[in-house]
């Protein structure tokens, strides 16, 4: 344990002084600015909230593809220049650098989703009525599932390729399958508890029939692919040239 935490605490010192902490957490803020200062197009309460919370949505997976590159090119960076190597040195096993990187950007991903939601929900003020709060939790809570997933894909891309391959390719998978769900819409995602889901259900709250039900769903399916990415990872770095 104090092995885990001293390299989740190395991470988040990493992070910080790096300023990639401040990128990720300030473009997940962004995502809440439209809620603010998007205009009423029409007297529907319903459809001015939920209007200006699908440019959340959209901000806060463009944010997450973000965070999935940065993991991976900050994990692929720390293995090429030899402090994944140094800390092996130090009896620290490979699977605690994976995990131990996990936990601390999973930590800047709630730093930043949080405050993000609580903000584009204040912004609504009175509209905020025409929305089941317990739904936009549930969504935004999934997301952060769904974030938790793209981090452990980028762990898994920096523990195999090098720093830039592995930034781009972790920020381009996460933006594909993410980003689409907002132009697809709920009907086109169906049933199944697909990966953008979550951002779907927050951008048409109007439309959700059972934002609540599918984001559960969701949220579990994109914990487990986490935890079954963050295997193939902790794989991937046992068997990585440090």
């Amino acid at each position: 344990m104090s092995r885990f935490l001293a390299v989740t605490g190395l991470a988040l010192r990493e992070l910080w002084i790096s300023y990639r902490l401040l990128l990720i957490v300030g473009l997940l803020l962004l995502a809440a600015v439209p809620a603010a200062v998007l205009p009423a197009a029409t007297d529907d309460p319903l459809v001015v909230a939920t209007g200006r919370i699908h440019p959340f949505a959209f901000g806060l997976a463009a944010g997450l593809a973000v965070a999935a590159g940065v993991a991976a090119g900050t994990v692929a960076a720390e293995r090429r220049r030899g402090t994944a190597g140094w800390l092996i040195t130090r009896a620290v096993p490979r699977a605690t650098i994976v995990v131990g990187w996990f936990v601390a950007f999973a930590v800047v991903l709630a730093i930043g989703t949080a405050p993000a939601a609580g903000l584009a929900w204040l912004s609504l003020g009175p509209l905020a009525e025409a929305i089941d709060p317990v739904a936009f939790v549930a969504g935004t809570a999934a997301a952060w599932g769904v974030g938790l997933a793209a981090l452990a894909l980028g762990l898994l891309l920096g523990s195999l390729l090098a720093t830039l391959p592995a930034m781009l390719l972790g920020g381009a998978v996460t933006a594909a399958v993410l980003l689409p769900a907002m132009t697809a819409g709920l009907p086109a995602l169906g049933t199944a508890p697909a990966p953008g889901a979550p951002f779907a259900i927050l951008a048409d709250l109007a439309n959700a029939t059972r934002p609540i039900g599918d984001a559960v769903r969701a949220g579990g399916a994109a914990l487990a692919a986490c935890a079954a990415l963050l295997v193939l990872a902790s794989a991937a770095m046992a068997r990585a040239d440090l």
